[in-house]
Formats: C-alpha cells, structure tokens, sequence
C-alpha cells in the first residue's frame, strides 16, 4: 500500500527537480505538457468521430436489411412508409459524410488540440463552397444523425 505522504513528498521532489533546471527548462517542460494534453484531445476527437463513423454504418445497415429481409410468410421483419425510409437514408449518409470529412481532416491537419481544429476550416476536396469550419462539420454530422433517426422512427409501421 503507498504512504499518502510519500506521493506528497515525490510531488515535492518533482517541484524542486523542476527548479533546479536552467530558467527556460521547467518552461519548456509545462509547455511539452500543455502540447501533449492538446494532442490527446485530438485524438480523443478523432476516435469519437470514428466511432460515429461506425455507428452510422452499422445503423443503416441495420435499417435497410431490416426492411428488406422476409420471414418463411412473405412479410418483411419491417414493414416501412417508403416516404421517410429514403430521407432516413439520405441523413444517415449526410452524417457518415460529415464524420469522414472530420476524421480524414483530422489526419491532415497541422492543429495541435481539437479546439484549434473547430476553429479550422476543413471540407471534402477542394470544392472551397463545401469548406466551413470544423465545428460546423460536427453540427451537419449529429443534426442530420438525429433527423435521420425520426425519419426512420416515423417511417416504422406497426
């Protein structure tokens, strides 16, 4: 079991390791630290974006096997009102869209924290009328998940 009182004292001994270094040394380290905490955070965004990706795949997937698998009678497993399966489909596809459009920019990108990268302007290509700032992307990717998810709720028939 670790001494409460020894994790204080390795603190302290950092503290006084840390100002025993050149004036510029505890500097440069905090701001190695501060570097790495951002790095982390973009690619915490980008799993995340990932595993939207995934989701949106697998969720489509889902829906339309659904409404096209038939049972030994005939019968789909579910029926659907066909005037919102495709709206269901084409969100989910915006929002796979999005998501690729953050994660493959996030692989390119010279930003070193996700806040840095909202704040950049990405798109797919070079089609500059598609490029808005990352943080719209993640706006367009969740509402057209969300919307798509009613579509596909309403389109359901009991």
């Amino acid at each position: 079991m670790t001494d409460p009182n020894s994790i204080q004292g390795a603190d302290e001994t950092f503290e006084q390791a840390l100002d025993s270094l050149d004036a510029e040394d505890p500097a440069k380290i905090r701001a190695t630290i501060a570097a790495s905490d951002g790095q982390k955070s973009l690619e915490k965004l980008f799993d995340y974006t990932k595993f939207h990706i995934g989701l949106y795949l697998t969720l489509t997937t889902s829906y339309v096997a659904a409404t096209s698998v038939k049972n030994k009678e005939g019968n789909v497993l579910l029926s659907i009102d066909q005037c919102y399966f495709w709206p269901a489909v084409l969100c989910f596809i915006v929002a796979g869209l999005s998501g690729g459009v953050i994660a493959s920019s996030i692989t390119q990108t010279s930003a070193r924290s996700s806040k840095a990268f909202l704040a950049q302007e990405i798109g797919p290509w070079e089609i500059r009328e598609l490029h808005f700032k990352a943080l719209k992307w993640t706006w367009i990717e969740h509402t057209a998940f969300w919307i798509g998810l009613g579509f596909a709720l309403v389109s359901a028939r009991p």
